[in-house]
C-alpha cells in the first residue's frame, strides 16, 4: 500500500463536498438522534445546502441510517 491509499483510508469520504459532510457525520447525526428526517439533517450539517448535487446520495444514506437505527430499536426492544 502506498502513501496515498494509506491517506484515502484514513480521511473520512466526503458526501457533501460543498459543505464537507462525511458519511460518517450523516450516520452519526441521525444515530444519536440530532435528526429523523432531511430538513433536519440539513439543520445540523449544512449538506445539501451548496450545489445540491449530494442530494439523492445523502438521501439514500439517511433513508439507510434510520433503517438500521429501527431494527436495531426492534431487536433491543
Amino acid at each position: 500500500m502506498d502513501e496515498a491509499q494509506l491517506y484515502a483510508m484514513m480521511r473520512p469520504r466526503n458526501v457533501c463536498i460543498c459543505r464537507g459532510v462525511s458519511e460518517k457525520k450523516i450516520r452519526e447525526t441521525i444515530s444519536s438522534g440530532q435528526a429523523s428526517n432531511f430538513d433536519e439533517l440539513q439543520q445540523q450539517t449544512r449538506c445539501c445546502t451548496g450545489c445540491g448535487t449530494c442530494e439523492s446520495k445523502v438521501r439514500k444514506i439517511m433513508n439507510d441510517e434510520l433503517e438500521q437505527l429501527t431494527m436495531r430499536k426492534q431487536q433491543s426492544g
